[in-house]
């Protein structure tokens, strides 16, 4: 728990460090057994059976410690065959793709997603296996890869990189880099001890799965730096080892008798849990209000609140939520849960703001946000599941109801009109651009059963607490809000979606409360109405008759359906 909220506090300030517990979890063959199995290869070309102790067997016939690179020279004469030849001991065949094994771990998976969320960027491991690497491509992440000294020389400053995968005993791909003997483990590449001089001094380090016991050269890596700018943690089901022990007590870390994947999927849910709930404070959120309240009475600096939205609009639109995967989960509900709960909280004083600004502002304020609602509904061109794709969309759904709702009570008809018709959003199926909150509605990217109901009541707050509006008051807002998008959602020949409104009439006769509503509006002014004098349904009279009386019917057969169950 210590460990989620300093990842949570100071993400990119923790490095991950796997050992082979980490994947021999996953059914991979440890480095020391793949050597084992190819000497026994070697033996069986010069045609000997019985060899008993492998390596000493190697040194005796030929008078040298077996590496890597000369069993491989031994078995394989070009590089691809060298490669072939290793695959299939990190690669799953079709069998072990059925039975689960050489698959990244749970631990992988929840490393994976805390980088795909941006709170940790550089793994090291010691495996050949690229694990690791499977998981962040899966979670919609592309490391850098460091695998050889020519790799650590070359690498770009650490800050810059979104994320880092050192292998810092070779990686399978790459025979040569492969190191696995005790001479070959004494001491590493003057590029490799530099970049593991700057991580182990400017990070916290977690270790996971590495005993520490036959890799002098990681572990005088890691004597020589002390120092401690965050707290270290080492994970092991078992006793940690003489070695582990005294690093342990160099860099006082904390140790935790835990299993990789037990231990990583509790810091990952723990730090999901703690941004699912941290959201700004409300006396945060009173005084923005208050400010953008001052701003566009003409008593504050406009600049300051122009900034300030854009800046919100800015940092939703690349949270890892909405842009990162993975897009497909074991509990899609479970997950699309986790995530809406994230949005939500990380939108409160963007949708605050924007409600403001849309109540009490003029058509030059609009102009900071209406049109960069674009931004937060993105298609994400990705596979996976529709209900967290629509997912990644929903911020701009809710900018629109938070700013639709305020222009309307408001009387503000332009901003209204714009709401409705200026942000676009492309049609992910056929390419075709269309007015955002015609396309994105909560149905589509709320994606949930009842998903206005749910966008309500997020939203009530923002108009019962900062815009001072009655419970009564925000209702009508609210419906009549929903009434309007739902009209021009038929208009533009779209399905229309289930609206949290209420009905009146009676059995096979319903009418969406704010059809009453509009009705007294238009016979009062008809054409001179100003939200048709404002361009809605280019102010086509007959064109708003013709698609409410399409909702309306719509509305009334849902309503009769409900009625019997």
């Amino acid at each position: 728990m210590n460990l989620a909220f300093s990842v949570r506090a100071t993400p990119g300030g923790y490095a991950f460090l796997l050992g082979a517990g980490a994947s021999i979890a996953a059914g991979m063959p440890s480095a020391w057994d793949v050597q084992q199995d190819l000497i026994k290869k070697v033996a069986a070309a010069e045609g000997v059976t019985e060899i008993g102790d492998a390596h000493a067997w190697y040194k005796k016939r030929f008078d040298r410690t077996a590496t890597y690179d000369d069993l491989l020279a031994r078995l394989a004469s070009t590089s691809l065959e060298r490669q072939a030849l290793l695959h299939a001991y990190f690669e799953p065949s079709q069998e072990d793709r059925e039975e689960g094994r050489k698959q990244p771990t749970a631990a992988h998976r929840a490393i994976a997603r805390l980088v795909a969320a941006g709170y940790v960027r550089i793994v090291l491991t010691t495996n050949f296996d690229r694990l690791m690497e499977t998981a962040l491509r899966e979670a919609g992440v592309e490391p850098t890869v460091v695998a050889d000294p020519a790799d650590a020389a070359g690498l770009a400053p650490l800050h810059t990189i979104k994320c880092l995968v050192v292998h810092v005993h070779g990686d399978y791909l790459n025979p040569t880099s492969m190191l696995n003997t005790p001479e070959e483990l004494k001491e590493y590449a003057p590029a490799v001890d530099d970049l593991l001089d700057r991580i182990f001094a400017d990070y916290g380090l977690v270790i996971s799965g590495w005993s520490a016991t036959w890799d002098p050269a990681l572990r005088n890596a890691l004597s020589r730096c002390p120092a401690r700018v965050f707290t270290s943690y080492w994970t092991d089901p078992r006793e940690l080892s003489e070695h582990a022990r005294d690093l342990l007590t160099r860099r006082s870390a904390v140790y935790v008798q835990a299993d990789a994947d037990t231990f990583f999927e509790h810091v990952a849910d723990a730090v999901d849990a703690i941004a699912a709930t941290d959201r700004q404070h409300p006396a945060s959120i009173a005084i923005a209000v208050a400010t953008a309240k001052r701003t566009l009475s003409g008593t504050g600096q406009s600049i300051t609140l122009h900034d300030t939205l854009r800046r919100e609009i800015s940092r939703i639109a690349v949270l890892p939520v909405r842009t990162a995967g993975p897009w497909d989960a074991a509990n899609v509900e479970a997950e699309h849960g986790r995530r809406l709960g994230v949005l939500e909280a990380e939108a409160e004083l963007l949708l605050n703001l924007v409600a403001t600004t849309a109540y009490w502002g003029n058509n030059e304020t609009d102009r900071w946000w209406i049109r960069e609602i674009e931004q937060l509904g993105t298609h994400v061109p990705a596979s996976g599941s529709t209900a967290l794709l629509g997912l990644a969309r929903a911020p701009a759904t809710m900018v629109i109801y938070s700013a639709g709702i305020a222009a309307l009570a408001a009387e503000r008809w332009d901003t209204l009109v714009r709401v409705l018709s200026e942000p676009k959003a492309q049609n992910e199926y056929n390419g075709k651009a269309l007015p955002a909150a015609v396309f994105l509605g909560p149905q589509k990217t709320i994606s949930l059963a009842k998903a206005s109901e749910r966008l309500h009541g997020q939203l009530r707050p923002i108009f019962i607490e900062h815009l001072v509006l009655s419970d009564a008051a925000y209702v009508d807002a609210w419906e009549r809000f929903e009434y309007l998008r739902l009209i021009a959602q038929r208009d533009a020949g779209e399905g229309i979606d289930w609206p949290h409104i209420r009905k009146t009439g009676s059995f096979n006769a319903y009418r969406p409360a704010p059809a009453v509503w509009l009705k007294q509006e238009l016979d009062q002014r008809g054409d001179l109405h100003p939200l048709l004098q404002a361009g809605f349904l280019d102010g086509n009279a007959q064109r708003l008759q013709t698609a409410q009386e399409a909702v309306e019917a719509e509305y009334n057969r849902w309503a009769s359906q409900m009625r019997w169950g």
